[in-house]
């Protein structure tokens, strides 16, 4: 049973998680009128979103070690309002195409402290058995986003535009942060913090590897599919925009109940079992995500999404909810740090690469046999740690 004022943590980060995932996902129906303002190319947009991710990845490492440093609290607060002060450039002063890639690299580099410090927010309160549920929750916040996400932002779009879109977003990102710094409370026991021996030893441990290496296949088909499939739905399926945004909502409604889902289900009935989850989600979510593009309904594409998400969603939670059951909270900020940063590496590549393939082959067919791979990599690269004794491996070290 949770604390009063850890129900009221929990909430608040997970209010945080929205805004961030919202931001993600409204850039890519951002790109459709940017692309109309500017001229740009379709592999000149995969830079717009793809560099957002190469300073995420860049900096998810130091804000890891910082946030062992200097405490979850402060880096909430430094992440939040930079992600959010940058959003409000990216709206009000991104005149030119270098600007609009610069604010989103700054705005990555707000990004890569949310993530790693409310992990170590939560392995600093709750219990281990309570772990897998509470981080879980908190990555539910993506379902919600993406349901509630691609509604909001079609008819911010609409109404208002992308600038001011944007830096409403930038202005309740400062807002949501102060609030954070003010009600969340430091942990009553102070956590030591262990010398740089141990860092490096994350470096080197294997299964801190295998999972960086599945996350960053996760992570393809995650933001390709954030990031380009309502260009796809709109411009190749001739989709209303408005359609476009049911279809990604029902992708978000499958993260929202996969992640609460999946917290439960394998904290309860697969304790030990974990890479076995990953294996087999992953498979079923790559077969899910090739069907996609051989719908033409807005309802089957619909299905598919949501039943894609499910399982896309059933993998990364269980990726990023282990180490948190195996490895020590002193480190846990920078094990954390160190293993999304293979994600966000994944978010960096995919919309690049799916950009170039688009432009070269003027279709998406390529690219979804692309995201596809990417899942049954991720399910190959977690089978070493399907035996018992990787699993000892990690709790050891």
């Amino acid at each position: 049973m949770m604390k009063k004022n850890h129900s009221l943590m929990i909430f608040l980060l997970f209010l945080g998680y929205v805004i961030v995932y919202i931001d993600k996902t409204v850039m890519g129906f951002a790109l459709i009128p940017i692309e109309k303002e500017f001229g740009v190319s379709t592999q000149q947009l995969g830079y717009i979103t793809g560099i957002f991710f190469l300073s995420y990845s860049l900096f998810q490492i130091p804000a890891g070690w910082l946030n062992d440093r200097i405490g979850f609290r402060t880096m909430l607060l430094l992440s939040l309002c930079l992600l959010g002060g940058f959003a409000l450039c990216f709206g009000l002063l991104g005149l030119s195409f270098g600007l609009l890639v610069m604010f989103r690299f700054l705005s990555g580099v707000g990004h890569s402290g949310y993530p790693c410090s409310c992990a170590k927010a939560v392995a600093s309160n709750f219990s281990v058995e309570q772990r897998t549920f509470a981080q879980s929750f908190l990555l539910s916040s993506a379902g919600l986003a993406m349901t509630i996400g691609p509604m909001v932002a079609v008819s911010a779009l609409t109404h208002i535009g992308w600038r001011a879109s944007f830096a409403g977003l930038g202005l309740l990102a400062c807002a949501v942060a102060i609030v954070i710094f003010m009600l969340v409370q430091k942990p009553q026991v102070a956590v030591k913090t262990k010398t740089n021996a141990s860092f490096r030893a994350l470096l080197k441990n294997p299964t801190v590897v295998l999972l960086f290496i599945a996350i960053f296949c996760i992570n393809i088909p995650s933001y390709g599919l954030l990031a380009w499939l309502p260009k796809f739905l709109v411009q190749q399926r001739h989709m209303p925009l408005e359609t476009s945004g049911l279809v990604i909502a029902a992708g978000g409604l499958g993260i929202w109940i996969s992640s609460l889902g999946t917290g439960w289900l394998v904290g309860k009935y697969f304790q030990g079992r974990e890479p076995r989850v990953i294996v087999i989600c992953s498979l079923i979510s790559a077969l899910c995500i090739f069907t996609i593009y051989h719908t033409a309904s807005a309802m089957a594409a619909s299905v598919f999404l949501f039943f894609g998400e499910v399982f896309l969603m059933g993998s990364f939670v269980t990726v990023f909810t282990l180490p948190m059951k195996r490895l020590p909270v002193e480190t846990m900020g920078g094990a954390m740090g160190l293993i999304n940063t293979g994600g966000t590496l994944g978010g960096f590549v995919s919309p690049i690469v799916m950009g170039y393939l688009i432009s070269n082959s003027h279709d998406y067919y390529s690219t979804f046999i692309f995201l596809a791979l990417s899942m049954v990599c991720s399910a190959l690269a977690v089978l070493p740690l399907m035996t018992k004794k990787s699993a000892l491996n990690l709790v050891a070290e």
